[in-house]
């Protein structure tokens, strides 16, 4: 995959820190840089996608009531009074 240099900015803290994950993973600032936005990315698409289902879900009336959910909750085992 071809790729492209950009520039960003960061705080000497937001630098700290990442060279401190860096150095611990014998990794490059690059490669955490691209492996965090690969992961924001991954998640942010992710998360969409699931918002989308759940409002088509609402809009076809594919729901529980609370007491639904809290009867499943006690069949877990779970105490949620």
């Amino acid at each position: 995959m071809q790729t492209t240099s950009i520039s960003a900015r960061f705080d000497a803290e937001t630098l700290a820190r990442l060279d401190e994950i860096a150095k611990g993973l014998g990794k490059s600032r690059t490669s955490i840089i691209k492996e965090a936005v690969d992961n924001f990315l991954d998640y942010d698409f992710w998360f969409r996608e699931q918002v989308t289902k759940g409002l088509d879900d609402l809009e076809t009336g594919k729901t529980v009531t609370h007491d639904q959910v809290k009867s499943t909750i006690r069949e877990m085992g779970y105490d949620v009074d």
